[in-house]
């Protein structure tokens, strides 16, 4: 492997890179998928892709990635740029306004060979000014996110040009819709270790079965006091009575319009849930399905 870079000096630009969820789950099954598939012993396939989002101004959101192909030839990557510019006319049918806004890599360091694919990256002319994405898959000892962004910066030296890396700091951005999808879709990996969601609905109905327990309580003995079984006490009649003020009324017309406002919104939560899978699950199945049909493609016109 290549020799690392010189470490990276902090960019003086002022664009703001936020980080979607989205990016990071595909990147995770891109290596995760690669990994499966290589076989014990051998050395794991770098896995590069491309970032798709939006950019108004100086904001750059980072919102999904699509995955490249590429074959190491004799003055190495070569990017498959027919299969890029495919991808790009698909996703923007899809995607309404979004844009290429730079390519991501797997691997712990900077090297050169990241440099000379970046110039690949410009070459296609869909963004001049894209940016890298390097994913650390070395996750020992590790406490934040093995992400790093860089953009490329140009410089004179020895009167010629020389490209080096600067970094540039990212935030998260998650929206209503991701923060439901990844934790129900992503977080939520076993029986025995579920959601955050889940336990705190777990302990919302846990909550309700222990009211409704204590109001059988009041009821029963409400009905013993009604059918002489029990001595009347005026004391603890007036509690009852107080306790019971204190609970909403379930049949007024305000608690049947926000219940139904309540049920509208889980069940269109929960359909988004179901959307965003479904969603998922078919991009993976076209992404390796192209992947399958252009290797074969590619090996029996090689």
């Amino acid at each position: 492997m290549s020799s690392t870079q010189e470490k990276p000096k902090e960019s003086t630009s002022a664009i703001e890179v936020y980080l979607h969820p989205l990016v990071i789950i595909n990147i995770s099954d891109h290596f995760t998928r690669v990994k499966v598939q290589t076989s014990s012993g051998k050395e794991v396939p770098r896995c590069m892709g491309i970032l798709y989002g939006t950019q108004v101004g100086k904001r750059v959101e980072l919102r999904t990635s699509f995955e490249l192909v590429y074959k190491n030839g004799s003055n190495g990557v070569e990017i498959d740029k027919e299969y890029v510019d495919k991808k790009i006319k698909d996703y923007a049918q899809v995607y309404k306004g979004y844009e290429l806004l730079g390519w991501y890599g797997t691997g712990n360091t900077l090297t050169p060979a990241d440099l000379a694919i970046h110039k690949q990256i410009l070459s296609l002319n869909l963004n001049d000014s894209p940016l890298f994405l390097l994913c650390g898959t070395n996750l020992t000892n590790v406490d934040d996110l093995p992400i790093s962004i860089y953009e490329a910066s140009m410089a004179m030296e020895e009167q010629q040009e020389k490209m080096s890396w600067a970094s540039v700091p990212y935030f998260i951005e998650t929206e209503l819709s991701e923060q439901i999808s990844v934790d129900n879709i992503i977080r939520a990996t076993t029986s025995t270790k579920q959601s955050e969601l889940v336990l705190h609905y777990a302990k919302l109905k846990k909550a309700i079965e222990i009211l409704k327990s204590k109001v059988d309580i009041l009821r029963q003995y409400v009905e013993a006091v009604k059918s002489g079984k029990v001595e009347r006490d005026e004391g603890i009649l007036r509690t009852i009575k107080g306790l019971t003020h204190r609970f909403p009324s379930i049949e007024s017309p305000t608690f049947t319009e926000e219940y139904n406002n309540e049920l509208n919104e889980v069940l269109m939560i929960t359909q988004l849930a179901a959307i965003t899978k479904g969603t998922k699950n078919l991009n993976e199945l076209i992404e390796r399905w192209n992947f399958v049909f252009y290797s074969d493609k590619r090996a029996r016109f090689s």
